[in-house]
């Protein structure tokens, strides 16, 4: 199965260095770039499933990339998740309508990251014409949604799932999600019922 790849654009080198570590610890492919124009040149040589994208950065800042982005017929549908320490809801908001995904605020917790990231990249190939058809073909868990699976099935809550994995409930509502679109269902009980079947748990 073929690594899906990240385009991390990250000025920081302590950032890059922990998403990277823990992006490849998932299955991801990683590609980094210090700045907007780097990151430009990048994704106009070599094809990308999403891009990590900070806000404050040099030389072109991550709006800007965007919007570049958002105007190249080849390039508008790589989905981006932006990462600041902007927390202002107007920069938040601002920064969606350029065309961002989703926003993650620092600090952060690098396993949300992934889980947005998982989360994003499935929503995008139901958008863009990847979607399962009505016989199922279901997509495969990660090793953290796997555990995360089976403390549901023994009737632990977001919160408790949450302090034995070392996560932040946040954290594990994202993971929820991404496991209900994998699994085709709703609801912690349809969830249950259809890792039985496909013998997951």
């Amino acid at each position: 199965m073929l690594k899906e790849k990240v385009l991390l654009v990250e000025d920081e080198q302590r950032i890059r260095t922990l998403l990277r570590l823990y992006l490849e610890k998932n299955n991801f492919s990683v590609i980094m770039a210090k700045d907007g124009e780097e990151a430009l040149e990048i994704v106009k040589k070599r094809s990308v499933d999403i891009i990590v994208l900070d806000i404050m950065i040099p030389k072109k800042n991550g709006l800007e990339v965007c919007r570049i982005l958002r105007e190249h017929k080849r390039l508008k549908k790589i989905p981006i998740l932006y990462i600041s320490s902007l927390t202002e809801k107007a920069s938040i908001i601002s920064s969606l309508e350029q065309g961002g995904d989703d926003y993650v605020t620092k600090p952060f917790d690098p396993n949300e990251v992934v889980a947005r990231i998982h989360a994003i990249l499935r929503r995008t190939k139901q958008k863009y014409g990847q979607k399962v058809d009505d016989h199922y073909v279901y997509e495969e868990l990660t090793h953290q949604e796997r555990n995360i699976l089976h403390y549901i099935e023994k009737g632990y809550t977001n919160k408790e799932i949450a302090h034995q994995l070392t996560l932040t409930e946040g954290t594990v509502k994202v993971y929820n999600h991404v496991i209900y679109q994998k699994l085709h269902v709703k609801n912690r009980t349809q969830a249950i019922v259809r890792a039985k079947e496909l013998q997951i748990i």
